[in-house]
C-alpha cells in the first residue's frame, strides 16, 4: 500500500466533490441576491410613492424652485440610489411635481410596476405608479435601471466573495480530516510491513 498514493486519491474525490457542490453553492447564491436585490428596490419604489400618497396635503415644490441633490462623491450612485426620480399628476394628467434626472414620461391612468425607455437615446427605468384614494393624484416613482442591476450585482458579488473566501478553509480542514481518518490505516500498514521486514530476516516463510 503507498500512502502518497491512497491519500491523493482520497483527496482529488473529495476535493473535486466539495469544488462542485461548492460551485453550485456560488451561482445559486448568486442568482439569489440580484433577485433579492430587485425586490428591495421594487419595494423601495413602492414605498417611496406611499410616502408621499399618505402625506395630508402635501405642498409640492414648484418645478423652477426644486432643491438639487448635494454631491455625495464618497458613494457610487446605487449605494444609496441617487437617480430615485419622482413625477406627480393631477387626476387630469397636469403636472404637480417633478424631480430627480429621469425624463418626464407620458401621462398615463395605469398604476404598478414598469420598465419604460425614456429619454434620447432611450434609457431603461423601472418604474411604480400608484393613485391616491381620491384618485386626485398619481405618483410615479422611477430608478435607473442600470443602477438597480448595478446595486444587485455588488450585493450578490459580496455574498458570493463571502463562499469563495470559505471554500480554502473547508479544503484545508477536509484534507486534514482525511489525513487523521487514515491515521489507524498508516499505523495498521506500518505494522504489516513491520511483520514481514522481520520474517524475511529470520527466514521464515510467509504464508
Amino acid at each position: 500500500m503507498k500512502r502518497p498514493s491512497l491519500s491523493r486519491h482520497l483527496m482529488m474525490w473529495a476535493l473535486g466533490a466539495l469544488f462542485l457542490v461548492w460551485s453550485t453553492f456560488i451561482v445559486v447564491v448568486y442568482h439569489t441576491g440580484i433577485h433579492e436585490a430587485d425586490e428591495l428596490t421594487d419595494g423601495h419604489l413602492a414605498s417611496a410613492a406611499a410616502l408621499l400618497l399618505n402625506l395630508r396635503d402635501p405642498a409640492f415644490t414648484p418645478l423652477d424652485d426644486a432643491t438639487s441633490r448635494i454631491a455625495m462623491p464618497d458613494l457610487r450612485s446605487h449605494d444609496y440610489q441617487q437617480s430615485l426620480s419622482i413625477v406627480v399628476w393631477d387626476a387630469q394628467g397636469r403636472l404637480i411635481s417633478r424631480t430627480g434626472e429621469a425624463p418626464l414620461p407620458t401621462f398615463s391612468a395605469e398604476e404598478g410596476f414598469a420598465d419604460m425607455d425614456l429619454g434620447t437615446p432611450p434609457e431603461r427605468w423601472r418604474s411604480f405608479a400608484q393613485w391616491d384614494t381620491h384618485h386626485s393624484r398619481k405618483v410615479l416613482v422611477l430608478l435607473a435601471l442600470k443602477e438597480r442591476d448595478d446595486l444587485a450585482s455588488d450585493i450578490a458579488g459580496q455574498i458570493a466573495e463571502s463562499g469563495l473566501w470559505l471554500l480554502p478553509v473547508v479544503s484545508l480542514a477536509l484534507g486534514l480530516a482525511v489525513w487523521r481518518g487514515l491515521r489507524p490505516l498508516y499505523r495498521l500498514s506500518d505494522d504489516v510491513t513491520r511483520l514481514d521486514g522481520c520474517r524475511s530476516a529470520t527466514g521464515l516463510a510467509l504464508p
